[in-house]
């Protein structure tokens, strides 16, 4: 089992613990039929019946939510359980060569029923998955989260803006610091009282640098229009932003220059 980005000591720990679970729930089970071999499938159960589970044994499968991989399993992990029991989930597909044992749900369920330790074992093991996902997710979605207009706080290493998001807000550094980078290098730095985030209000471009804080900040948000009718009506406004602006520029390109030689 992997999980991706950065994967954190407990989540190891979990995908460990529910590896030797699954191990123990089906020390015994007889797998009747051979192993079925897969490839290239963009919805596991549109091909199978929603009573099965799999238990791969090579290669890898992967728990995918609108086109982005949440989990990806591996040899002697158990999939499918949700679609197996009708509750709704995310897509499994498979990429490249996969080898399963098919498990029908009612057939396991009678054998798991049959003996207490398999009963505890299964419970901890739809434990160990429900934390598994809810952590992941909540990994994924870190620095995702809908910007509201108003003040924000951020923590050190914390995303403000990301290279390729839509520009919907203009931002002030109220205090802290942060970095700003662009295809994964440093180009800038961000100071207080500074206004990030400007460009795209009046190109109406995506975000052309990834923006994280260096330590804890706090920030002003200002939803596009309104700051552009600020610069309307303030002349001096402008020309902070002006200032402000040149002073990135310069400090990117000086960057830029360091990082070419």
């Amino acid at each position: 089992m992997y999980l991706p980005g950065k994967s954190q000591a407990d989540m190891e720990a979990i995908c460990t613990s529910m590896r030797q679970l699954t191990k123990s729930l089906l020390a015994s089970y007889p797998l009747d039929q051979g192993p079925v071999t897969l490839e290239n499938i963009d919805d596991l159960y549109q091909h199978f019946d929603t009573n099965q589970l799999f238990l791969i044994t090579d290669g890898m499968m992967h728990v995918t939510h609108h086109g982005q991989t949440i989990v990806s399993f591996d040899e002697g992990d158990l999939v499918g359980f949700a679609r197996a029991f009708n509750l709704p989930s995310p897509t499994i597909r498979t990429d490249e060569f996969v080898e399963v044992h098919l498990i029908d749900r009612d057939a396991l369920l009678r054998h798991i029923h049959s003996d207490q330790h398999r009963q505890l074992c299964w419970s901890n093991l739809l434990i160990c998955q429900n934390s598994l996902f809810i952590n992941q997710l909540a990994n994924m979605s870190k620095g995702q989260k809908k910007v509201i207009a108003g003040y924000q706080n951020y923590q050190a290493g914390d995303i403000i803006i990301k290279e390729g998001d839509e520009a919907e807000h203009v931002y002030t550094l109220i205090t802290g610091a942060a970095d700003v980078f662009a295809n994964g290098l440093q180009v800038g730095e961000i100071k207080e009282d500074e206004v990030f985030g400007a460009m795209a209000a009046f190109t109406h471009d995506k975000r052309s640098a990834t923006v994280i804080a260096r330590c804890g900040c706090t920030i002003m948000a200002m939803p596009q229009k309104e700051f552009v009718n600020l610069i309307e009506a303030q002349p001096k406004a402008a020309v902070n932003l002006i200032e402000n602006l040149g002073r990135q520029i310069t400090a990117m390109n000086k960057q830029l220059i360091e990082q070419s030689i």
